[in-house]
């Protein structure tokens, strides 16, 4: 992947997690469970920034969220969505590595297995979020739009100062 394609993705990535996260909070979320890393939850400091960070949260929103992010772990680490997808992607793997033809069709097969483990796990991520946002006052989301509004114009910026426009030499 070149440096390009690689910054873009990161910054869509990014972009990603700054649209479906009802974003920034003063008090750091809760934690999942001792033990746990996170799994998939888009609220983890793991998995993503901290969206919350900067807004105060009380005590009951503070046990709320908890409690949707300690269901979230719960749900991951009984579910074997990240195993299938590790084993379709070895599959996958295997197929490119074979000596001989590359069979299209078994990879087309895998590759639409994986994309719906895929739209599986960001439909969880989704339901996380919503129920979060739930929780959340409508001061609250509005703090977490503007930073999420600043965020996105500094990934511009940036975007802007690696990669400026040509300029017209001719002038």
């Amino acid at each position: 992947m070149s440096y390009k394609n690689g910054f873009l993705a990161a910054a869509a990535v990014t972009g990603l997690l700054c649209a479906v996260l009802p974003a920034s909070a003063n008090a750091r979320p809760p934690h999942p469970p001792k033990g746990a890393h996170g799994g998939s939850s888009l609220w983890s400091a793991q998995g993503g920034p901290d969206m919350l960070e900067g807004i105060s949260l009380t005590k009951q929103q503070r046990k709320k969220i908890d409690a949707i992010l300690s269901d979230a772990h719960d749900q991951d680490q009984t579910d074997s969505i990240r195993n299938d997808m590790g084993k379709l992607h070895e599959q996958i793997q295997d197929q490119l590595t074979t000596p001989g033809p590359i069979n299209k069709d078994q990879i087309n097969t895998l590759l639409q297995q994986q994309a719906s483990l895929r739209a599986q796990q960001e439909a969880r991520h989704l339901d996380v979020a919503e129920r979060i946002h739930d929780v959340l006052t409508d001061d609250q989301l509005a703090q977490i739009k503007a930073r999420q509004t600043k965020i996105r114009d500094l990934m511009e910026q940036l975007r802007e100062v690696q990669h400026p426009e040509p300029t017209d030499a001719s002038k």
